[in-house]
Parts: structure tokens; sequence; C-alpha cells
């Protein structure tokens, strides 16, 4: 074993001894509305017919010298710690605001009111947002939603939420921050947040009634992502037992090398806040304030590479997630993957405004390379579409979603037994005109798993999809199989059928889809960084 391995692993222990080692004081006046972490006792507040926690400390506040650096464990308090309210979010970009403190590695639970008479399967939802904004518990997220437990904790399920950190403070790779560690790599600070959330959940879950033994990873966009990268570290070894990752980005389980992050964002940031001529660019880059660091290199939401997300770095992720999976080095877990059936429909003139047949030629230019140009218009010709525009949003979907999702369920399927589920979510929220004429887009479903905030009235349709979707995943959280009750079946994916769940106003059980061309795509050779 390698010097830098064994230093990794000591570092490791050290975090997981200091946890273990704490005292649970206050613990000893314990009520129906207090649970005793190893930090310290902690009371909640009943929301309906559930306890709620917020605000619990994970890890300590990651700021001074420990930013970019690993998660420290948090530490212990006396007394009974009022969890009442969330945490503030993560730094990050709000339109041109920088929002959110570095003090924010916090976690939240939901349980049934009543004390659940048996461990009850514990749902982890990893937010989306490009690894750079939309996160903060409490607070809306995409699709006018609230990330809390309301939907899913009455079908009898605990569920988790957390901060992480976010963009430049949860990635950044820079070869000044390398040389600060024995292993000489950087980034995944986001990415080591969410094992050290991991572990505080291993081992303080079963004081909320929740079972260490069923936890079960969903997220959308970058937590889809980052669900297929976690699943595959060493670091996460018996700490997921399920997951579901919807309209996963980065596409196909593939993610950024070391190299990649640290010539590209990495270099820029250090660039642009004027660092890159420092005689100690890591010291330079601490002395900058949240707002300017934040604001440096801003993230991105496009059908092109993201710039934020974890990197491949020999040591967190030692090697492509889809590799790893495919060679069979990862623990085996039932898995649900799919997809929304307009996803990019948001993001259709990134890659330039798509107005007439040679911007949308220039734009599949952009995305898939000028070698891949022609063979993908001769598939999707603007003609066959209502507008070029939706010709774009038809291809990029295919492209980076549907077709990814069936190559990683795919991929899944020939290496364990355990059921791969696959869905394509297809209902537009008919009530609310602007959503309904975007199609069922990124994060469209998010409105059926959380409670709704704002203005919009869900239809007959939209109460009977959201019973099903809770149905679903919390019976996958609990089982390992979403199937039961009256829903319609949903046959485990296989290669000799193809099959999916369409969820929609007729959720049924379908093949292909054959629109989508997945065969051709999987011929196609994609540029490097995927998105």
């Amino acid at each position: 074993m390698s010097p830098a391995r064994i230093t990794f692993g000591i570092a490791l222990l050290v975090f997981i001894a200091g946890c273990a080692s704490s005292p649970t004081a206050g613990c000893g006046a314990a009520g129906p509305d207090i649970a005793c972490t190893q930090q310290g006792a902690v009371r909640g507040v009943v929301e309906s017919e559930m306890l709620a926690f917020k605000g619990i400390p994970y890890a300590q506040p990651p700021v001074g010298a420990l930013r970019w650096r690993a998660p420290e464990p948090a530490a212990a308090w006396q007394g009974v710690r009022d969890a009442n309210r969330f945490s503030a979010m993560c730094p990050q970009l709000a339109g041109n605001d920088v929002k959110g403190e570095e003090d924010c590695l916090y976690v939240n639970v939901w349980r049934p009111r009543t004390a659940p008479a048996k461990p009850l399967p514990v749902m982890v939802w990893l937010t989306g947002g490009g690894n750079h904004s939309l996160s903060g518990e409490g607070s809306e997220g995409f699709g006018g939603v609230s990330y809390q437990g309301g939907t899913l904790v009455p079908h009898g399920v605990v569920v988790v939420t957390y901060n992480l950190r976010l963009g430049v403070l949860g990635f950044l790779a820079h070869p000044s921050l390398d040389a600060e560690r024995a292993e000489k790599i950087s980034g995944n600070y986001g990415s080591l947040d969410q094992v050290a959330m991991l572990r505080w959940v291993n081992r303080n879950i079963a004081a909320f009634g929740g079972d260490p033994k069923q936890v079960f990873l969903f997220g959308t966009s970058a937590g889809g992502g980052n669900i297929c990268a976690l699943m595959t570290s060493p670091l996460t070894r018996g700490l997921i037992h399920g997951v579901a990752m919807q309209s996963s980005v980065p596409n196909g389980c593939e993610i950024q090398t070391l190299a990649d992050a640290e010539s590209g964002t990495g270099r820029k940031v250090a660039s642009v806040t004027g660092c890159d001529t420092a005689p100690n660019v890591a010291a330079c880059l601490r002395g900058k304030s949240v707002a300017e660091i934040v604001s440096a290199v801003p993230g991105t939401f496009t059908v092109l590479p993201r710039l934020y997300g974890p990197n491949v770095d020999g040591q967190v992720f030692p090697e492509q997630p889809l590799k790893l999976i495919a060679q069979g080095k990862y623990p085996p877990m039932p898995v649900i993957i799919g997809n929304t059936s307009e996803e990019t429909n948001p993001w259709a003139n990134t890659a330039g405004a798509v107005t007439d047949q040679a911007s949308y030629a220039a734009a599949v230019e952009k995305v898939f390379g000028a070698a891949q140009r022609d063979r993908v218009l001769a598939q999707y010709p603007a003609t066959a579409y209502p507008s070029p525009r939706m010709a774009f949003v038809r291809v990029t979907t295919d492209a980076e979603f549907t077709c990814q999702s069936r190559r990683v369920a795919r991929t899944f399927s020939k290496v364990q037994k355990q059921p791969v589920y696959r869905y394509l979510f297809a209902h537009t929220q008919e009530n609310d005109p602007a959503l309904k004429a975007g199609g069922a887009a990124h994060t469209i479903e998010h409105a059926y798993l959380f409670p709704g905030r704002g203005t919009y009235q869900p239809t007959a349709a939209d109460r009977t999809i959201a019973r099903q979707m809770a149905g679903y995943w919390t019976r996958m959280a609990s089982t390992g199989n979403p199937n039961g009750g009256q829903d319609p079946q949903w046959p485990a994916w296989s290669a000799e059928q193809d099959g999916y769940l369409e969820i929609g106003a007729n959720t049924a059980a379908r093949r292909g889809p054959p629109d989508a061309k997945c065969d051709f795509w999987d011929t196609v050779t994609f540029p490097w960084p995927h998105l």
C-alpha cells in the first residue's frame, strides 16, 4: 500500500474515531421529542403527523484553515440542543448575489410523530443544482417545492436532507491544494461532506427510529450523478443499500478527472481572483472573502459540460464510476434510474439560440463535435419536429439523458442480481400554462415527491401520480422492489425486454422508447468531458 493511501486511511479513521468517541450529554432526560446523537441530545418540533429535527451539525464548520480541507468531526454539546430550524445554506450565487454561510454542514431528519415500533427505512435526498446552487434545506428548490419529508414520511420511512459545500468551496481542484495533502489530490470536498453525512446517518439514525442497514439515496440532476459516484467510492462501503438516480448529471456515470478539474475550473478561479501569481496560491485563495471566491467563476446550467463536481482523484473516487460498475467493483444494490421526457427544454438555447436549421446544426456541432454532426442531423432532421428548437430538445434529451439511463441500467444489470428499474417521467403540470409549455422538463418530478409551495393547484392526475411515485420510491427503500398495492406493475429492466415505466396520466410499463434512438446513441463517441 502506498504511503498516500496509508495517510488517507489514517485520516479517515481519525474522523470516525472522533465521532464515535463523542459523549451523549443530556440524553439521560430523553423525552418523546428528544433524540440522542453521539454528539449530544436534540429536541425536535412537531409538524403535522411528523417530528422534525433540523440543523443538526454533522461536521465542524469548514471555515478559516478548514476551507478546502476534508470535514472534521462535529463538536459535542452539553444539554439538549433545540433542532427546530434549518441552518444557513452553503454559499452560492442566487442571481447576482452570494447567499449562505460557510458554517453550513448540517443535517435534518423527519420521522413519524409517534415513535416507530421497529426501525424504518431511511431515505436520504441529494439535491441538484449543478453542484453549485439551488441547495438549501428548507428553501425553495427546483419546481417550487420544499425538500422536506411531508410527502414520504406517511408511507413509513425516515427522511434525511442535508447541506454540502458547493461550487468553488466544494469542488475546487488546484495544484497548490494538492501540495497540502500527502495524497497530492484536491477537490471533492463536497463529496467528502456527503461521506461524512452518510457516516453520521449510519451512527445516529437509529436514535430517530431509522434503520442504518436500510439507507436509500435518491437525488436528481447533480444529486443523481453524485449518487453514482458515491456508491462506487471505497469510503461509502456499508453505508448505502439502494439508490434512485433521477435525471443524472453528469450523464453516463462518468466524471471529470483531477487533471480536468485543475486545468479547467481550478486554473480559471486562480486567475480571476488574482491568486495565480501569488507565492502561495492556496493561502491567497483562503484570504478571499466568501463573496469574492464564490462569484469568481459562476457555475452553469447548460447542455454543455458543467464546471463543478466530483473528480477521479484515485482516492475518494479511484476510477470512473461506470468502469467500476462494469467491473463489479462496487456493492451491488437495487437501483432506480430514469429521467423526464423533455429534460433539456430549459437549456435549449445554451449552445446558441436555435431558431432555424442553420443554428440547429451549429448547436448540434457544439454539443457533439464536428465529427458527429452529420450523423446526428441525419437521425434528427429539424423538419421532423415542430421547430428547430424542439428538435434540439429531443436530440439532447435522448443523447444526454434517456439513452444514458438505458446505458447505465444495462451496465448494472450485467453484473448484479439485484434488480434495476428504469423510468421515464412524461407528465406536465396542466394547471400552469408556463410549466405545461415546457413539457416534462428537468426536475419536474420533484413536485410529486415533496410538498409543494406556491400557488399551483394540483389536478386529480397530479394527485394520483404523486401517490404512485411516493409508493414506488418508499417501497423501493423498504424492500428493494417498487411494486405493490394497486399501482401499475413496474418490470425490472432486462436487455431482452428493454422495459421501463412511463410515469404520467396513464402510468404503464412500456418498451424502449423506440423514438429515443438509443441503439444509435450507443455508437456515438461523445466529446470529453461529458455533460
